[in-house]
């Protein structure tokens, strides 16, 4: 039986690492916390690099969390409509990214041109989801 691939486009939030291992370790965990928030997601915003804190918008501040990815994962329909979800890849630490555990936030879909709410020093908010961050799309396996 031949495999079936799709095509699945990877956005990047910051810079792509330049040591390849580093970016293919960050796209296989982003990949599979998105496929385990959405089995049909085709666009994937790597929003962080493994990291042990999260900002809680109640407070404003940034508090202590387990390690984890944070991505943003859009399906055919979301595409569409300009939504998406996002989710926690918990790691094994900040610089083993295996995913042990994947949990989506608990706001469910939202709006791609929410700010993200967090106020940098000397710079406005940015869009949780920017048009003008650089992208990849690559074919992989259809599970099943």
């Amino acid at each position: 039986m031949t495999p079936k691939f799709r095509p699945v486009k990877f956005v990047w939030k910051f810079p792509r690492p330049q040591e390849d291992h580093k970016a293919q370790a960050l796209l296989k965990a982003a990949y599979i916390t998105a496929m385990a928030t959405d089995p049909e997601t085709v666009v994937i915003l790597i929003r962080s690099e493994g990291h042990p804190t999260t900002y809680c918008v109640e407070t404003s501040k940034y508090v202590a969390d387990r390690p984890h990815i944070t991505i943003a994962c859009k399906n055919p329909e979301q595409v569409l409509s300009g939504t998406h979800l996002t989710s926690h890849g918990y790691t094994v630490s900040q610089f083993n990214l295996e995913i042990i555990e994947v949990r989506a936030n608990e706001y469910g879909e939202m709006q791609d041109d929410m700010f993200d709410g967090k106020r940098r020093r000397g710079h406005e908010r940015r869009s949780l989801w920017p048009d003008d961050l650089p992208e990849e799309e690559i074919w992989l396996p259809i599970e099943g």
